[in-house]
Order: structure tokens, then C-alpha cells, then sequence
């Protein structure tokens, strides 16, 4: 999986895209799950407040998008909210 297939299925799943930044550079998300290539492979990590929590370095892109992809929908709170 690529980055731009995963964002493909990010919309498809209905993810807010507030809650994801793949390319590491929106600064402007305070809270968001993040996928960003580095000089050592991909990495992925949760940004909150500027802070990088729980990063994870890979070296495949598939791999990454794949773990980013996981982590994304297990959250609840990433989807976007309909309203009533």
C-alpha cells in the first residue's frame, strides 16, 4: 500500500481529515496521526500538541501505511461526524 492508496482508503472508511497527516508537514493539526518519510524509511506516530508520541520507524512504505491504517480505525474518534 502506498500513501496515496492509503489516503484513498482513509475517505472511503469515512476518517475525518482532520485526524491524519501523511505527509508530516500540516502543522496546523494539533492531534493527528501522521505518516511521514524520513531519512532512515517511513514513520509513523501520533502528534499532540507538536509532540511525536509513540513513533515507529519502517522501511517499507506498505508496512507503514498498513500500521497507520490499523491504528486510524481503531480510533473511534477519527470518523467523520454525521449529523442528526
Amino acid at each position: 500500500m502506498t500513501h496515496e492508496e492509503l489516503e484513498r482508503r482513509l475517505v472511503k472508511e469515512e476518517v475525518s481529515p482532520d485526524a491524519y497527516d501523511l505527509t508530516g508537514l500540516e502543522k496546523r493539526k494539533f492531534e493527528a496521526y501522521c505518516l511521514e518519510r524520513g531519512e532512515n524509511g517511513w514513520v509513523v506516530y501520533y502528534r499532540e500538541r507538536g509532540i511525536h508520541r509513540d513513533e515507529r520507524l519502517f522501511s517499507l512504505e506498505n508496512d507503514a501505511c498498513l500500521f497507520l491504517l490499523g491504528q486510524i480505525l481503531r480510533d473511534p474518534t477519527t470518523r467523520i461526524q454525521k449529523e442528526k
